[in-house]
This record gives structure tokens, sequence and C-alpha cells, in this order.
């Protein structure tokens, strides 16, 4: 499968580095000042943040990563997709890049993973942005909960293996203003492959399988209570209801809440200008960044095909042979 991302679209360098736990990490890293880590949802990889990263890159260091499994990045073996592991894989870029002092700016997964690795290492956060998302254990009567039963079970499951349906849903359904075809068509391109599908269902059902280590993430929002905090919520997101905005706003007490009337759960994509002037106000700004030249496309990637076999504990992933036809190119 030929991947390419036209420049026009994702205007950044793309680059690659392998981590201690054997995790080959695609991230972006652009422009320079205070540091911005942007961590992304499911289903959704660093792509989700193009605008804001365009947008910011001229006073601000953005950086952003795709979790192993998810957009370029890839799984070493053994690894099992959870939200834990995720957090640990961003823990070991941050020490990998040597970021310190940075914002955190989070969406859906990215709440979860990324407030897991700041109440690990509370010491290199220094703000935190945040909308779409939650911290905490979910039961399983809740809808929050309901909706990972249905969809991270069996019926969930065959539809986003066999028709990539969660995650073409989750993208259409998700965001208020129409978006172009061609947007749509890449932010899904990392999830055609057979074990991009999988990964893509099994975390709807990490929400409530994954209960130890949202307890864990609860137990360390104290070590941040001292952090100011940027909250936008997304008012056409029924998944997250204003009780999850009630528990923020009590965690950071120094926080100010953006409430966006017209998003939905992809609400940077529905409020990207507002965002970009939001957390402009949010952030000191640093120096303007080198005026940029123009870079080659990127053009393909490649994973191994494989099944995904989902368990109490995570993914298996089988390799198919696939008759000489692949899935991808390499990523230069």
């Amino acid at each position: 499968m030929a991947f390419e991302i036209p420049r026009a679209m994702f205007d950044v360098d793309h680059r690659f580095v392998e981590l201690p736990s054997g995790a080959r990490v695609h991230y972006v890293d652009e422009g320079q000042g205070e540091t911005l880590l942007f961590l992304h949802g499911n289903p959704a990889w660093s792509f989700q943040w193009r605008e804001l990263i365009h947008g910011l890159r001229g006073s601000y260091r953005c950086v952003a990563l795709d979790y192993p499994g998810f957009g370029l990045s890839e799984a070493p073996a053994g690894f099992g997709f959870t939200p834990g592991e995720e957090s640990r894989v961003v823990e070991e870029l941050v020490d990998r890049l040597g970021l310190r002092d940075v914002t955190l700016v989070m969406q859906d997964w990215g709440g979860p993973i990324g407030l897991g690795f700041a109440g690990r290492r509370p010491e290199l956060v220094r703000r935190v942005v945040l909308g779409s998302t939650w911290a905490w254990p979910t039961s399983a009567s809740t809808p929050r909960g309901k909706f990972s039963r249905i969809v991270g079970g069996p019926i969930g499951e065959f539809a986003q293996v066999n028709f990539n349906g969660f995650a073409a849903l989750g993208i259409d359904n998700g965001i208020v203003r129409e978006l172009p075809a061609e947007v749509a068509d890449v932010y899904l391109r990392p999830f055609l492959p057979l074990d991009r599908r999988g990964i893509a269902a099994f975390y709807p059902g990490q929400i409530t399988a994954a209960t130890e280590y949202f307890a864990e993430v609860e137990a360390g929002l104290p070590r941040l209570a001292d952090r100011k905090a940027l909250i936008f919520w997304a008012l056409k997101d029924v998944g997250f209801p204003r009780s999850d905005l009630a528990r923020f706003e009590a965690a950071f007490p120094d926080h100010k809440t953006i409430e966006l009337p017209d998003a939905d759960h992809f609400f940077f994509e529905d409020a990207a200008e507002v965002m970009i002037a939001e957390i402009r106000a949010f952030v000191p700004a640093g120096p303007a960044a080198p005026t940029r030249a123009r870079r080659r496309p990127l053009t393909t990637w490649q994973t191994t095909p494989v099944v995904c076999l989902r368990g109490r504990r995570g993914i298996r992933r089988v390799p198919v042979p696939i008759d000489g036809t692949s899935h991808g190119g390499s990523a230069p």
C-alpha cells in the first residue's frame, strides 16, 4: 500500500527513532521555543494535529508522535498496544529528545496516555491542554462503559477488522464541518492494513479493561494539581459529558475552560483557529522560527501484513502471506 502524504496537507519533516522498548516511532518536531507535545487519540495519528502545528510552529517547538501501531510508527515483537505501554513509549521519546517544561496537548486517548506519563514524571510537565478525554476508571454501567463493551466486543471488532467501520464512522461522525474527502482519506490510510484495523478495534475495549492503569492515572493527578490547564470542551461530543469537564476543573484548579458549542469529538478540526489563538494566549511565545524550505513528499511506508487476535492483556499478531502483494514501500 503506497502511503503518500501531500506536502500541502501535512507540511512537516517526518522523523523516525528507535526507542529502548524496540518501538520505531514516527514523530514530527517543528519550530522552536516552548515545547508543545501533541498526543493523539483513536482512531487517529499525528496527522490530526496538522492545522495546530502549522499555526503554532512559528513561535513554539511542536512535537507530535504516532504511538506504536498507529500512523507511521511500528511496534516491537510482544508489544500489547495497551494504553500503559503506549504511555511508556511517550516517556521514552520525551527522554530521548530531552524535552523539559513540556505543555501537553491531549485529546481522547491522548489524555490517559499523556497524563499517565505526567503523573510519573511531573517534573517534566509545565502545563496541560486537553479536551474530549478522561483520566479515571470507567464503570461498565455508564454510557462510556456500554460503548466499550459493544464497540470493543466481538461485533465492533468484526465491523472494524472487516470494514474499517469504527475508524471510518468515528472520523465521519466526530467532526461537525464537512471534512474534504482527500483529508479523510489520509486520516484512514494507516488503518487500511489488517493489523492496524485490529488495533483500532482493540482500544474501545480498553476503556473498561485497563482499569488498573486508569486508577494509576487518576492517582497521579494530584501531583499535577498546581499546573495551569487550558480545557477545550466540545459540546457536541456526547462521549464526554460535563461531568468529565467538572472532574478536570477540580483536578486543575488553575484552569481556563473554552466551551466549543459547534465542535465534536475531533474538535481541533472544527475549531482550529480558536485553539491556535487560545494556546498562543496560554503559552508564552518564543522567537520566530526560520522560514521553511519546500521538501519532497513523504511517499510510502511499510507494515508486515498480519491478523490481530485480541486477548485480555493485549493483541497478538499473526503474520499472513499475501502472495507477493505489498502493504507498502519504505519510509524515507
